[in-house]
Order: C-alpha cells, then structure tokens, then sequence
C-alpha cells in the first residue's frame, strides 16, 4: 500500500513581496485568552524557529508551519 501524499500548503499573503515564496508562520497557544495566535509570515527559518524555541523554554506551547514549500 503506498502511503497518502498530502498536497502541498499555500499562503495567501497580502504582501506582494511574499508571493510564491517559502514562508514560516509561528502558531501558539496563548493559555490566558485560550486561543491560538499567530506570528509572521517569516521569510527566514532561522528567525521563525529561533522565535518558538524562546517560547518553548518560557513553557509555552508554540510551532512552525511552512507554507510553500
């Protein structure tokens, strides 16, 4: 059985100097409010990731999802 392939993610960005490429958006949740947030789009990994490691370390649930890619 071959495994499923899921498609590809798009971003629709309202910047035009976004478009069509590789973008991080950071995603937590904030405990307090009880609702997930949003940070970016980053057009750098390292800023994204360096980002939700900061928010990790003080215990807050956070990720990275890369769209476009």
């Amino acid at each position: 059985m071959l495994p499923k392939s899921h498609p590809k993610k798009k971003f629709l960005a309202a910047d035009p100097a976004h478009k069509g490429k590789r973008l991080y958006i950071l995603y937590k949740f904030d405990m307090h409010k009880e609702e997930l947030v949003s940070d970016g789009p980053f057009l750098k990994k390292d800023e994204a990731y360096n980002k939700m490691h900061g928010l990790l370390k003080k215990g807050i649930c956070s990720w990275v999802v890369v769209y476009n890619g």
